[in-house]
């Protein structure tokens, strides 16, 4: 068969190229004569002349599939003739040529020029190609100007052609200020919008060329039909000025918060000038939240297509868009059906005395990141809120309108344990409760069509939605006190299954058999029967969700189904525990007077303190009302350290508040920016450890700073931690420091953070038994000699103590630890033994 042969021919000629260059073979360049380039340009050729004839024997296909080339790679071969890579060009298409199925080109450093280039791109671009090259590289090829190639960009995007290339080199191509490069960028969004890494590396591009990238990127928002795909940008070695790359990085924020941007990666290395140490970490934190976002949206569109697959069978076709298959419009669907979740975190109580009592908190962070994972496995278009649990954001969800009501918080018999605003409880009774739902009622119509109260306790509050008109309510039947573990398993398969649209009957049915198999819930048949689906008489077979699948949840314009999440705040302390009466009256200075310090040693938890307490204002921004919030953490200054207040205007940056500015700024004039942005808003300034700046100019600049802030701003509130009281006042500073000294934990709460990281306690049974044990005995108080030598053992009450003795305990001493009440007690002195 000819073509056979002639295949044959080819792989002979490629073997003996090579057997011939093994004398080289410690050469990392293969180098291919003018001649051996030419012979096999002629066996391309000859095949694809041949192709009639092979035709007509009926085999063609299968040695064309059989034998075909995935890679071609001709590289540094300067010396090839022109007109050589040209006629090799022709010969990359047609139906039986063994380059049809090519995928990956390589033709880098071979001084092509602008001509030939732009017929291999066109080759590569053309929709009627046999081929479908997804790799290219032709970079190091002397382009230049590149008149041709951009024409052919041009060309090809007046045709609406099918994009086809994944990758494209163009580096090193000596562009300049020439045309092709702003052509590269305007194709983003149509020749090129299906390419996910293109690199323009050493081209010697300049600002020009970045503000036409930002403003072809920003022509996707709001258009369906100009996709951007590009995950990775190459453009190091260029010649951007700084204000240039500034006013880019602005833009990729703008566009990181009003599109799902792909991009990923943008390596700026060796630009002339280097980057400055703020547009570096700029560029880095807004790369990291897109990565972070592309992959997330991956990996949700992975789980989608797997769960469609399984359940396709048993689903019924439900709109024009199941039976055509045509992608859903979400400009097209209906209205989101909405559930809020309503969580109630009071730190303290006080009783009659005016003594506060610190109130346990709950894991409230585990059970939002469940309901979230089981409306993102659903999938369906149905809108996730979260608020604080007070009567104003009660009335306000009832105002607005909201299908499904879900509240979280701790349970008492009588009452519903809301805030009250400012870090204290509200005691709200049911007739209370009764009266606010019976005022929110339309025509006779209960606010709300589903309520699921999540608390200890909680049948009477139950059972008053009910008697206002709520026809499904899901709670624990009153006097059971509800087990963590069962609540979650519960709550996990009931709402996966609404979401999923089946009828809340059936979902019920299905949380309470999720509790009796599960593997984590002590007495499961037990803990299955406190649950109670009311009212016990009423018709409940029907679902609550009937909302349409999305391609993608949350859906973009829903934007009150996000954490919220802050940034820039450090990550909530692990173990945090026993502070809450700190919390409050931290809190309460922070509400009511514009500069507080938290003071107290080192170790004692001042900083934990501080972010624990910035986590909870940030989840109560309805309430608390503050806009935003800034952390910084002070280290001792050193060469190249970023000073305090420009880590400050980073973060404005980063929130889009400011445009980047450069080192070479005037203090005077990054602080008028900062004063300037945040003139009109509420926003809190954290200052973590400020000690470290003492005795240095950065601490005199500080101090500058927050007079400035104080005396230019109306509502902006500064906490900062400390060893001691930083001392501003008098002509310095016009408002008065608030101090709240930190003091050691108490005796049981000393216990209860040892219990928590030490590793000889594998589970919270062992972590509660040992608390019990050393702790829960009337006749132990907090100041008896036991008790303090326990406390003094563990640490003091100073946490990063007890830290370290949880960890540093050896099983010997642990026993002995657990035994030392019981040793107590034998010896009937009240000495302990250590």
């Amino acid at each position: 068969m000819l073509v056979s042969r002639k295949l044959s021919l080819l792989m002979f000629f490629i073997y003996n190229v090579i057997c011939k260059s093994l004398h080289s073979i410690l050469s990392p360049l293969l180098i291919v004569s003018n001649s051996a380039a030419l012979s096999l340009t002629h066996i391309l050729k000859s095949v694809y002349d041949e192709d009639g004839d092979e035709d007509t024997a009926g085999s063609s296909k299968s040695i064309s599939v059989k034998r075909s080339f995935h890679s071609l790679a001709i590289i540094n071969s300067p010396h090839i003739n022109q007109s050589i890579f040209t006629s090799l060009c022709e010969s990359l298409g047609g139906l039986s040529s063994p380059l049809q199925f090519l995928r990956t080109l390589d033709l880098s450093g071979n001084l092509l020029g602008d001509t030939c280039a732009a017929t291999v791109l066109s080759i590569a671009l053309s929709p009627s190609s046999s081929m479908t090259i997804e790799c290219l590289d032709l970079s190091r090829n002397s382009i230049g100007d590149g008149s041709a190639v951009t024409s052919v960009f041009q060309y090809y995007a007046s045709i609406n052609n099918e994009p086809k290339l994944k990758v494209l080199n163009l580096a090193q191509n000596e562009f300049g200020e020439g045309e092709v490069a702003y052509q590269v960028a305007a194709s983003i969004v149509d020749v090129l919008s299906n390419t996910n890494s293109i690199d323009l590396s050493g081209n010697g591009l300049s600002g020009s060329f970045l503000t036409a990238l930002g403003a072809c990127s920003a022509a996707t928002i709001g258009n369906p039909s100009h996709e951007c795909n590009m995950v990775n940008l190459d453009i190091s070695s260029n010649h951007f000025s700084s204000s240039s790359i500034n006013g880019f990085l602005t833009k990729l924020h703008q566009l990181s918060t009003t599109v799902s941007m792909k991009m990923s990666f943008i390596n700026l290395d060796e630009n002339e000038p280097l980057l400055a140490p703020n547009q570096q970490m700029v560029l880095n934190e807004l790369l990291s939240a897109n990565r972070q976002r592309y992959v997330a949206r991956h990996l949700k569109k992975l789980n989608s297509s797997s769960s469609q697959s399984e359940s396709d069978s048993d689903t019924k076709l439900s709109s024009i868009s199941d039976i055509t298959g045509e992608k859903s419009d979400p400009k097209k669907m209906s209205p989101p059906e909405g559930i809020t979740v309503l969580f109630s975190a009071p730190l303290v109580w006080r009783d009659s005395e005016d003594d506060f009592h610190p109130i346990e908190q709950l894991d409230f962070a585990r059970e939002k990141s469940l309901l979230w994972q089981c409306f993102s496995e659903a999938s369906r278009n149905i809108d996730l809120s979260y608020d604080n649990a007070t009567t104003d954001r009660l009335q306000a969800v009832m105002t607005k309108g909201c299908k499904a009501l879900h509240f979280s918080g701790h349970g008492h018999p009588h009452s519903l344990t809301f805030e009250d605003g400012s870090g204290g409880i509200h005691w709200f009774s049911v007739d209370q409760l009764k009266a606010l739902i019976s005022g929110g009622m339309e025509e006779g119509k209960p606010p709300f069509g589903f309520v699921f109260v999540s608390a200890c306790h909680s049948a009477l509050a139950g059972q008053t939605f009910v008697d206002s008109g709520v026809p499904h309510v899901v709670c624990c039947q009153q006097e059971s006190q509800l087990m963590d573990g069962a609540a979650l398993s519960f709550t996990r398969a009931f709402y996966l299954a609404l979401a999923f649209g089946k009828t809340l009957k059936d979902s019920f049915e299905i949380g309470k058999q999720a509790v009796l198999s599960s593997a984590t819930v002590p007495n499961a048949d037990e803990e299955m029967k406190k649950f109670m689906l009311l009212p016990e008489d009423g018709v409940h077979d029907i679902p609550i969700f009937t909302a349409e699948q999305v391609p993608e949840w949350p859906l973009p314009q829903n934007g009150t189904n996000t954490y919220d999440e802050n940034i820039s705040l450090p990550t909530p302390p692990q173990g945090f525990l026993g502070r809450e009466t700190d919390m409050y009256q931290t809190l309460n200075s922070v509400l009511n007077r514009r500069f507080v310090n938290i003071v107290g040693p080192s170790g004692m938890g001042r900083s934990s303190l501080a972010a624990a307490l910035c986590h909870y204002i940030n989840e109560r921004k309805s309430t608390l009302l503050f806009d935003d919030i800034y952390y910084i953490k002070l280290k001792r200054p050193t060469i190249g350290k970023l000073s305090t207040i420009v880590s400050l205007h980073n973060q404005l940056v980063s929130a889009g508040r400011l445009e980047i500015i450069s080192y070479e700024g005037d203090l005077d004039e990054i602080i008028q920016d900062i004063l300037t942005s945040l003139k009109r808003t509420k926003s809190l300034l954290v200052f973590d450890e400020i000690e470290n700046l003492e005795g240095s100019t950065e601490a005199q600049d500080l101090h500058y700073f927050l007079g400035q802030i104080f005396d230019h701003t109306n509502d902006v509130h500064v906490l900062v931690t400390s060893n001691k009281s930083i001392g501003l006042g008098g002509d310095r500073l016009t408002v008065g420091e608030s101090v709240h000294e930190l003091g050691p934990l108490s005796f049981r709460n000393t216990v209860k953070l040892f219990a928590y990281h030490c590793p000889h306690l594998h589970s919270s049974r062992e972590r509660k038994d040992l608390l019990d044990e050393l702790t829960s005995h009337d006749r132990f108080a907090e100041d008896d000699e036991i008790s303090k030598k326990i406390k003094s053992i563990l640490g003091g009450g100073i946490p990063a103590e007890t830290f370290a003795v949880a960890y540093e305990m050896s099983s010997e001493d642990f026993q002995q630890l657990k035994g030392i009440r019981g040793l107590n007690e034998v010896n009937g002195n009240g000495a302990v033994e250590e």
